[in-house]
């Protein structure tokens, strides 16, 4: 190139960018376009009064006005400029939080069969909605009578501009207490205008730089906590989920490590792993927001079963990715899913002789769970213990704690982590049917972060020996009992288990000069 035509180039350069640089000081204030309930959507159920035109769920805008639903841009803009954060967020639970099918029908259930539903059953299912579709709930889809329409912004689920508008939290407050300033976020009709000015999209979307709280874990725990107001059913409020409140009185918290460090890295299973060394890694950012539902992630399952269980397609796909480059992606959500739960505990024996026969004593640790261990709706989500006993010859004398595949029920005598709600019928509840809970039971209670339960096992012996005894910590995201939901919602019927992960396994061998189990002790 001439020296004559490279600084006509620089020149015109120049005055684009220049040009581009004005537009973005010139461009106006974003319009209003918050609704009106009262004029616009005058048939928008308020039966718990006006103050909150979302409860009971804590979902607020800054003017107190409903989502303008035609004006929300979905995930798929975003991924013009962000794509692997967009692909990766579309493997995530995030992306499907109010579509895939385990949570489509157990909310159904509670809006439309339960006994708290005889009364406005579809609006108390804002509680539910608020962390699960909070497009849905701020646009006012969530009444009997709407004039929204879903569009593929209302069906992303907590899609990025759910995260990337919020103002501030309110984590104990929990059922979605975020305020969302979705309706102030300026329109670019081009791109060009968002390269023109990119600190304004910035201060939009909330950059960290320019909004602390997006790497807070109080913006997470505005979700991560769930508390069922009496205006659902009850005389009291119910805390049905702690998480937020279980970090913030960890180690992990005292340590400044925020939920984003663990969830949001791009190894968290590594991350984790460097921590319980008493290291610091630099923080790294992805958008799995890997967590336990291993299940919705597992390309192993057949492939009709695993899209059905996911609500239907990704978001964005053959428009911003292909099936090939999803799979891959959710492969990998997947294999850190399994590898952060993996780090979670450590299991510790010991045994004890004791008269006709010997104690075991597993001690279950918490090492690498910045919360309780396990956390979440814990009306599902559950843990357990499997102790086996076997002689020289390999032939199992005890076996307490075995997961039957076919019928996907664990041994009710093992130990478990769960939280048993009875219903209003008097009846346990295992279907997640939240809204006629009426009574909570730990048969043991979660383990807080960097705690250790123990559990004793006393052991009948003969003499004999040696023996091996090995012990597995599994968990599970629900109770099979869940999937009754979706053929009571008449949305088909799963023929599938849902299987266990294992945690960790120990093993020791007691040396011959112990004694046997006795056969006649096999449960």
């Amino acid at each position: 190139m001439s020296r004559i035509p490279a600084l006509r180039f620089l020149l015109l350069l120049g005055l684009t960018l220049g040009a581009f640089l004005l537009l973005g000081w010139l461009l106006p204030p974003s319009p209003a376009l918050g609704v009106d309930q009262a004029r616009q959507m005058p048939y928008y159920s308020l039966p718990f009064g006006t103050d909150n035109p979302f409860y009971p769920s804590e979902l607020s805008t800054p003017d107190g006005r409903l989502l303008n639903w035609r004006a929300v841009p979905d995930s798929r803009s975003c991924g013009e400029c962000h794509l692997q954060e967009t692909l990766e967020w579309a493997t995530s639970l995030h992306a499907i939080s109010d579509k895939e099918l385990i949570y489509d029908s157990s909310v159904r259930e509670n809006e439309f069969a339960s006994q708290a539903a005889r009364h406005h059953g579809l609006e108390k299912g804002r509680w539910c909605e608020a962390c699960h579709n909070p497009l849905g709930t701020l646009a006012g889809l969530i009444s009997p009578v709407t004039s929204v329409q879903e569009t593929e912004a209302l069906e992303e689920g907590t899609s990025c501009i759910v995260c990337h508008t919020v103002n501030h939290a309110q984590p104990l407050a929990g059922n979605g207490a975020l305020e969302l300033d979705i309706n102030g976020v300026f329109r670019y009709g081009h791109p060009a205008l968002l390269a023109a000015a990119p600190s304004r999209h910035a201060r939009d979307m909330r950059a960290a730089r320019e909004q602390p709280l997006m790497q807070d874990s109080a913006l997470c725990g505005a979700c991560h906590t769930e508390i069922r107001p009496t205006s659902v059913h009850g005389q009291e409020p119910m805390n049905l989920q702690d998480t937020y409140d279980e970090w913030r009185r960890s180690p992990w918290a005292r340590q400044g490590i925020q939920c984003q460090d663990c969830h949001m890295s791009r190894d968290p299973a590594a991350f984790v792993a460097a921590l319980k060394r008493g290291e610091r890694p630099a923080r790294s950012v992805s958008h799995r927001f890997v967590g336990n539902n291993y299940l919705l992630a597992d390309t192993s399952l057949p492939a009709p079963l695993l899209n059905a269980l996911r609500g239907g397609s990704p978001p964005g796909i053959n428009r911003l990715f292909d099936r090939q480059q999803f799979n891959q992606e959710l492969s990998r959500t997947h294999g850190a899913i399994l590898a952060l739960l993996q780090e979670a505990a450590e299991l510790g024996l010991e045994t004890h002789p004791e008269p006709g026969g010997l104690q075991l004593q597993v001690g279950v640790k918490n090492v690498g769970a910045g919360h309780a261990l396990p956390t979440g709706p814990l009306d599902q989500r559950h843990m357990w213990l499997e102790v086996e006993v076997l002689d020289q010859q390999g032939q199992s004398l005890f076996h307490q704690g075995a997961f039957d595949t076919r019928t996907g029920q664990v041994d009710p005598a093992a130990p478990i982590w769960i939280k048993e709600i009875t219903n209003t019928a008097g009846a346990p509840e295992r279907r997640h049917v939240l809204f006629d809970a009426e009574r909570l039971h730990y048969p043991r209670k979660p383990i807080p972060a960097g705690n250790t339960d123990r559990v004793d096992y006393h052991l009948p012996l003969a003499p004999g020996g040696p023996y091996q005894i090995k012990v597995r910590l599994w968990y599970r995201l629900a109770l099979q009992d869940i999937l009754e939901n979706i053929e009571r919602q008449g949305l088909g019927r799963v023929d599938a288990v849902i299987p266990p992960v294992l945690l960790q396994e120990a093993s020791l061998t007691v040396p011959a000069q112990g004694q046997r189990l006795a056969a006649k002790e096999q449960p």
